[in-house]
């Protein structure tokens, strides 16, 4: 078989063009493969020896030797590819032998979420500084996390999603969906009073959130605005605009209100979605 397996990785290299990364990679783990084969069987073991009973116990080995889901992942992955060529290039075996190898799913992680004390101080922080910049900055983190919006649903909301006459930021699509904006009330209020207006460059500008230069913020300049006022109140590096969304979700569940509800507000399209789970 270790003739078989060079053959291979030559086929992979100039057949495939894979990379000196990638070839490096597959070669450790299908001699690996072949090693940990050759080890239970006694003797070295040929292409066309190979059977399905094999191959499932090699699967089971790398369970029990406490590799992370992703390394088990890359090496089955790669002695699956090495069995496909010996079924589909060589012959020497059936598809059958490399159907009992099934990568284990990745885990989902719980998605990162603050508390709603933590929000407080996260819509207080550039409100403090009184600049234009920091209103829409508080603006911006209250709308995010009262309306549980993407980060590509902020930067596309224009001054006609917001009613302040009935304190409501407005979902419109298939549905009109109106959502009150409750602690985002205030901070917009001020950022539409004493903040958009002096960063405002052109009257027909329709944006609701706009940048420095008077243009519609970039989804990349949102994630900035949120990743800056995380960093200063220590909140640490993986906080995102999902973050403020999941807080919500988070934060509606501990309320008592379903995932139907949750999922009407959102506009997703399943109450499974929701991967945060109340406490």
């Amino acid at each position: 078989m270790r003739a078989a397996i060079d053959r291979f990785l030559s086929y992979f290299k100039h057949e495939k063009g894979a990379a000196e990364n990638t070839l490096l990679a597959y070669s450790t783990d299908v001699r690996q493969f072949e090693q940990v084969l050759s080890a239970s069987a006694g003797s070295p073991v040929k292409p066309e020896e190979l059977k399905p009973t094999m191959v499932a116990s090699y699967a089971r080995w790398l369970d029990g030797q406490g590799y992370r889901p992703a390394t088990v992942s890359r090496k089955m992955a790669a002695s699956r590819a090495f069995l496909i060529y010996l079924e589909q290039q060589e012959g020497a075996i059936s598809p059958s032998t490399y159907a009992v190898l099934h990568p284990p799913s990745a885990p989902r992680t719980r998605p990162v979420t603050l508390s709603r004390e933590q929000v407080h101080r996260l819509l207080e922080a550039p409100a403090r500084t009184g600049t234009p910049r920091g209103l829409r900055d508080a603006a911006i983190l209250g709308l995010l996390y009262v309306g549980g919006l993407r980060a590509s649903e902020a930067v596309e909301s224009n001054m006609q999603n917001i009613d302040l006459s009935s304190g409501k930021y407005l979902r419109i699509g298939d549905d009109l969906v109106a959502v009150n904006l409750g602690i985002a009330l205030d901070p917009m209020q001020l950022y539409l009073r004493a903040g958009r207006p002096y960063l405002l460059k052109d009257e027909k500008e329709q944006a609701l959130f706009l940048n420095l230069r008077g243009k519609r913020l970039s989804r990349q300049g949102l994630w900035l605005v949120v990743k800056r006022w995380a960093a200063a109140e220590g909140f640490g590096s993986d906080i995102s605009p999902h973050t403020l969304r999941h807080s919500l979700i988070r934060h509606l569940l501990d309320d008592g209100r379903s995932k139907r509800d949750i999922q009407q507000m959102l506009g997703l399209s399943s109450p499974n979605a929701i991967r945060v789970t109340a406490r």
